[in-house]
């Protein structure tokens, strides 16, 4: 049994120079949380990921504070309706970024804790190669004509 603990401890160790050299390559820009009323369960965040590497880079997770889940979705029109879609994973290219923005692919933080006010912050993470990167994402109203109310259908 301690064997198999050591083996499990030095495969964890030989996984993360290259879980951290794919993670050196993202950066998170422009973060930021959409306010809705202190009525509401659920809003959007938004943010900017650039890779920097030559590889691409796979997102395939989320959490921020006062959520209890956050989900990737996607903006698509079924039928001449707006529609939000939950997407296991978004790819960001090598050299690319992929924003995460109103009207198109978003991160749902669900069962929040209590909305957050305009100017508060919450720390936002994305699971970037199997491993988190964090930022701090400011709470503002969207700005008009933003194409996004995210109370679309399911």
């Amino acid at each position: 049994m301690q064997f198999l603990k050591l083996l499990v401890f030095a495969l964890c160790v030989l996984a993360l120079p290259g879980t951290r050299a794919a993670q050196a390559q993202a950066v998170l820009e422009d973060a930021w949380v959409r306010a809705l009323p202190p009525t509401q369960a659920n809003t959007a965040a938004y943010v900017t990921v650039r890779n920097l590497g030559d590889e691409p880079l796979s997102i395939s997770g989320a959490g921020a504070s006062l959520a209890a889940s956050v989900e990737l979705h996607d903006t698509v029109e079924v039928d001449g309706m707006l529609r939000m879609r939950q997407q296991e994973s978004v790819t960001v290219p090598a050299g690319e970024s992929v924003v995460f923005g109103p009207g198109g692919l978003h991160l749902m933080l669900l069962g929040l804790e209590r909305m957050p006010a305009v100017g508060e912050t919450l720390e936002l993470c994305l699971e970037i190669n199997g491993a988190p990167l964090c930022t701090q994402a400011e709470t503002r109203r969207a700005p008009a004509g933003s194409g996004s109310n995210h109370q679309h259908h399911h």
